[in-house]
């Protein structure tokens, strides 16, 4: 198993999304955080099962909800850049936190 590692706005990515999932139903914010949780160790687990979505990003889209976990494989870790819905630009913003640390 690679290493987990986050972008120091991930935790503001799911924050943001488990609010408004929250505001509509609690039980729906628990089952997003799980998924969320659940993609990342997906990625750390077997890194290169996911496609590039560009550059070297890959994706790992959540089962049941319209967001991805995009990461980068660095060596022996992962570093998750963003969890973002689908319908953002996503690419401008992933390349972002990539360039930026």
């Amino acid at each position: 198993m690679h290493a987990l590692l986050k972008h120091p706005l991930v935790d503001a990515d799911v924050e943001a999304a488990a609010v408004w999932y929250d505001q509509r139903d609690p039980a729906v914010a628990v089952r997003f955080i799980d998924e969320v949780r659940d993609a990342m160790f997906a990625a750390a687990k077997d890194p290169l099962h996911f496609s590039i979505r560009f550059e070297d990003v890959h994706r790992v889209r959540l089962r049941h909800f319209p967001h991805s976990a995009f990461f980068l494989v660095r060596g022996q870790a992962v570093l998750i850049l963003a969890v973002l819905h689908g319908a953002r630009a996503v690419e401008k913003l992933v390349l972002e936190r990539k360039t930026r640390g």
